[in-house]
């Protein structure tokens, strides 16, 4: 629950100024809306590489995965987990 409620702080200072944390959901699309453009989805890859010691493969940087609160909790699970670096597709 720690990285959903750091995700949604980190995106609603950086996008969502005037919004309050809690009003992103896990499921909110995040780039597919049009909040977060492509430059800002670099912003929020470099957050999560250095707040969650990972590193992404740019193979790895993808609108999917990146996509919602929820779809970035497991991506940095499974990068945590298996300590190298993952895609993640469905």
């Amino acid at each position: 629950m720690k990285i959903k409620t750091e995700v949604r702080e980190f995106i609603a200072s950086h996008y969502l100024p005037d919004a309050p944390a809690e009003s992103i959901t896990d499921t909110m699309p995040l780039i597919t809306s049009g909040m977060i453009d492509s430059i800002g989805m670099l912003a929020l890859v470099d957050f999560i590489e250095s707040r969650y010691a990972i590193e992404f493969m740019p193979r790895e940087i993808d609108v999917y995965a990146l996509d919602t609160v929820e779809r970035i909790e497991t991506l940095i699970h499974a990068k945590q987990s298996q300590g190298k670096t993952v895609a993640i597709h469905t």
